[in-house]
């Protein structure tokens, strides 16, 4: 069973995954997510949640469905599990 720190830690690295694959610059997402430069590296360290409403905004900028988005997330948690030992 995994944690919720640790969830959110393999959203953050998701988050991150996303950013490098679709070369989108950190500014620009963190204008999309409505969040600041700082709040997107919290997120993506696992330092701070994702909210419900950066979460849809993630997956529309990406064009992300649901599903794909929980695999990439199944995918990261061993190693998010592994930075939080």
């Amino acid at each position: 069973m995994h944690k919720k720190a640790t969830y959110n830690l393999a959203v953050g690295m998701v988050l991150r995954e996303l950013q490098e694959e679709r070369h989108i610059d950190r500014e620009k997402l963190a204008i999309a997510l409505e969040t600041s430069d700082l709040g997107i590296t919290r997120i993506e360290n696992g330092d701070e949640r994702m909210t419900a409403g950066e979460l849809i905004l993630m997956m529309s900028t990406f064009d992300l469905a649901w599903g794909d988005f929980m695999q990439r997330v199944r995918n990261k948690l061993p190693q998010a599990e592994a930075k939080m030992l």
